[in-house]
């Protein structure tokens, strides 16, 4: 590959040779040139030449000097999934969430009724089964241990129930009661609530409200959403704390309640007698202005609990009316014990 670089020294040799042998003779006499000498002479100054030549060119060998820094690891290639945000699971609908009704990290919020619409009219004795769809609202899951329970109203000869499937935060399942429908005549409720493992309730209210004959004209309205307007019971307190209660005895009762409708509610709504016992109340004006989406708590005052036999279960229906009496939204049903 460098053959090419002994050659000028080569040809200088040449040129010294035949110029020595082309002088004229001289006084002092020229010595005889050893011409195998000289090719030797040549060689080696060729020889040095060429390994100073070689020592300047690029070497196959690196020195640790000149040793290329290590390749970046490939990468692989980004995929479609790795440029997307990681998902957040929210369920199969998008649903609001009302601190009001949490407790802790648990929250429920109904969904729809699925099965027997509010006021679905029956005879007593009638089977059915009760199913609501069920959202957690909350940022626990539910373990098959939690329960829907029982907590006001009627038993409709269903009880307490472990809902036996999970249920994650954001997701939604459908929960259901084997009932009966009770003796009795006019509305009759049962109210639910979620409830852990250990037994803490948690969520909205969930009522079912059905129709017997003999219920006054207003009790046999449809409860739900009426245009714009909807209702629903957050919760019931009693003041005294209830349920029991002697014949005679006087106690006011908040129903905590949320406009789950698009129209805000005008001072003159009512909180109206559906079914069951008066408890010495009646229809009276909400007296408050609620707008969509708040929250208001309603008292009825005053109100007595009636004669009857010791251990005996009184209930008392309400439900949510415009100025100009028409009702709307979740029957409230307040349940009390005599003692």
């Amino acid at each position: 590959m460098h053959t090419k670089s002994w050659l000028p020294y080569f040809s200088i040799l040449i040129v010294l040779m035949l110029g020595s042998s082309a002088c004229g003779p001289s006084n002092t006499p020229v010595p005889t040139q050893d011409v195998p000498l000289l090719f030797t002479q040549a060689a080696q100054t060729i020889a040095v030449d060429y390994t100073q030549t070689a020592l300047m060119l690029p070497s196959d060998t690196p020195t640790p000097s000149d040793t290329p820094a290590p390749s970046p690891t490939p990468r692989p290639p980004a995929t479609l999934e790795a440029l997307l945000p990681s998902p957040t699971f929210a369920g199969p609908t998008s649903f609001p969430v009302d601190p009001a009704t949490a407790n802790g990290c648990y929250n429920a919020a109904l969904i729809a009724d699925v099965t027997v619409p509010p006021g679905t009219a029956m005879k007593p004795g009638d089977k059915f089964t009760k199913t609501w769809r069920i959202m957690n609202t909350g940022t626990c899951d539910w373990n098959g241990d939690f329960k829907i329970t029982f907590i006001g109203g009627d038993l409709f000869g269903s009880d307490t129930t472990k809902i036996r499937q999970k249920v994650g935060a954001g997701y939604a399942a459908e929960i259901s009661l084997p009932m009966v429908a009770p003796n009795g005549f006019g509305t009759v409720t049962s109210n639910w609530q979620m409830a852990t493992d250990s037994g803490t309730l948690f969520g909205a209210v969930f009522t079912i409200s059905i129709a017997l004959p003999g219920a006054s004209a207003s009790a046999t309205v449809p409860s739900g959403p009426a245009g714009c307007y909807d209702a629903a019971l957050l919760s019931i307190v009693t003041d005294p704390a209830g349920p029991e209660f002697s014949s005679g005895d006087t106690f006011n009762t908040t129903f905590n309640v949320k406009n789950t409708g698009t129209c805000a509610w005008a001072s003159d709504y009512k909180i109206t007698f559906v079914g069951g016992d008066l408890l010495g109340s009646d229809t009276t004006k909400i007296r408050q202005k609620v707008g969509a989406g708040s929250t208001a708590a309603i008292t009825l005052k005053d109100m007595v609990a009636p004669s009857g036999t010791k251990g005996a279960t009184i209930s008392s229906s309400w439900q949510m009316a415009t100025s100009a009496g028409q009702v709307f939204g979740q029957v409230f049903t307040l349940q009390i014990t005599l003692k």
